[in-house]
């Protein structure tokens, strides 16, 4: 009889190294078909189903809503009706692992004997150590303690109520703000982060945006903010990279993402690309495609991939001033704050990594981003 087959968690986007259980389709012990539908994912780009490897039965342990690592196996596909027994489990993840990526099997050279006692005791497979030439115990003990500390549920507040205020009670959030605050939590850890606001004539912009939806076609300040900053940003390239590994990268290219949060729906931050090669009523039209897909919930991982920069844009909600925080793998982002009554102005603001660049950078990008909008 083939041994058990894992079900393991796609990864879905190069920045995501944690998914969210959304929900099983399937019952454990249930019959299912190869290429089956059985579990909802999602990330911090897309919602996702999970199909059966192949036709048996399949078992889990796991509930719903709650944060697995990619590459990690999730359930298993067995001939038997029967759950299988744990070593069984690992001694089938380890050999899909070995077939798949042509690496050796778990007792030869991949896997020492203790790494493999320990996985075992612990529940984990080779599935769990994806990119490792080499496991030992060390690397296993770090695997375990970060499933400990990262394997917090939506529904963590409820299990630990005892410990909250008795004039309280657990808040439930949702899977796209579980793994927001997973991703901030990230960047948050290393970045500098630098605030600098630049105020903007809005008799001016609005005169600039007249005189555009006479020549080329009505377009909004969140677009026209999207053309000029991505015509700047070659020239700031500080300001369109990323920090990792003590080392400061710049992009060859300029795709600008701006956030969208309306209707129920959680927040996204869809992609224009190659943006500053192109006009500003061409902006307008990226972004209105991709707001309508986002509002259609038909944006791909590709649409919410691959940004250098980001733009958010509050003054819908009249908001005057606000400190934009900074995405994953990026150097800056941008804030769009509504005009201040009776000013006749309007706030810029730009956060940005102090490892990548300075406040006299930022001062610079942000004048002259705002002699470009006024015109």
């Amino acid at each position: 009889m083939p041994e058990p087959t894992a079900v393991v968690v796609p990864r879905m986007n190069t920045n995501d190294d944690q998914a969210v259980l959304v929900k099983w389709l399937v019952s454990s012990g249930a019959a299912v078909r190869n290429e089956q539908p059985v579990v909802v994912m999602e990330t911090t780009k897309a919602t996702f189903e999970v199909n059966a490897p192949r036709d048996g039965y399949i078992f889990f342990d796991l509930g719903s809503a709650i944060m697995v690592d990619v590459g990690a196996s999730i359930a298993w596909i067995s001939d038997d009706p029967t759950p299988p027994a744990a070593a069984a489990a690992v001694a089938a993840a380890t050999a899909t692992a070995a077939h798949a990526g042509g690496v050796a099997a778990a007792g030869e050279d991949r896997f020492s004997r203790k790494a493999l006692r320990l996985m075992k005791d612990h529940g984990l497979s080779a599935a769990d150590f994806p990119g490792s030439e080499r496991v030992e115990v060390a690397e296993v003990e770090r695997m375990v303690e970060r499933r400990a500390s990262s394997a917090p549920t939506m529904k963590a507040a409820v299990k630990s109520a005892a410990a909250a205020p008795a004039d309280a009670h657990a808040l439930e959030q949702p899977s796209s703000k579980i793994l927001e605050v997973r991703a901030l939590e990230r960047v948050y850890r290393q970045v500098v982060p630098s605030t600098v606001v630049m105020t903007v004539a809005e008799p001016r912009l609005q005169t600039r945006l007249q005189s555009l939806a006479q020549t080329e076609g009505v377009v909004s300040v969140l677009e026209l903010t999207i053309f000029e900053a991505a015509s700047l940003l070659r020239e700031f390239p500080a300001l369109n990279g990323f920090y990792a590994d003590g080392r400061a990268f710049t992009f060859n290219h300029v795709a600008v993402g701006f956030a969208v949060n309306a209707g129920g729906r959680s927040l996204k931050v869809p992609v224009i690309r190659d943006c500053n090669v192109t006009s500003a009523l061409q902006i307008a039209r990226g972004a209105r495609d991709l707001s309508l897909k986002y509002m259609r919930e038909e944006l791909s991982v590709e649409d919410l991939s691959g940004g250098t920069f980001t733009v958010t844009d509050l003054s819908g909600q009249g908001v005057v001033n606000f400190t934009p925080v900074i995405n994953e793998r990026q150097a800056a982002i941008l804030g769009i704050c509504a005009p201040r009554p009776g000013t006749g102005t309007r706030d810029l603001v730009l956060t940005f990594d102090h490892r990548m660049s300075d406040g006299m950078q930022a001062a610079e990008f942000l004048n002259r981003l705002r002699d470009a909008l006024e015109g």
